[in-house]
């Protein structure tokens, strides 16, 4: 028998880590590659970007469009202090997705650039 020396699950929240991760980031994987970001979100979240007057409304909105239909299984979701990714995180534990260039330049000045 050969015991782990690393971190291991300790909970179902625990064990379903990997599916999180992997539906936050198939869904800002969508946002990323818009050709049109603001049109996206408006259809994701069926709203209007006239209700995002600062970057924490923004943040909150981009969190919005990425938990869209996941189940988080007890993991919360927040955007970076720099607001260059999200920090998923449960008890000790954080995970960060990076947001990526169109998601973050539009955070900061809310200019959703199209491609």
């Amino acid at each position: 028998m050969v015991l782990m020396s690393g971190p291991y699950p300790h909970s179902a929240a625990d064990l379903a880590l990997a599916p999180v991760l992997l539906n936050l980031e198939q869904n800002l994987a969508g946002l990323r590659d818009s050709r049109d970001l603001e049109y996206s979100l408006a259809l994701e979240l069926t709203d209007d970007s006239a209700f995002y007057h600062t970057e924490a409304e923004r943040a909150r909105r981009i969190e919005s469009a990425a938990t869209r239909d996941v189940d988080l299984h007890g993991w919360h979701v927040r955007t970076t202090p720099d607001m260059y990714g999200l920090v998923v995180e449960h008890g000790d534990y954080k995970v960060t997705l990076m947001l990526g260039s169109q998601l973050t330049e539009y955070l900061q000045s809310g200019k959703a650039v199209s491609r």
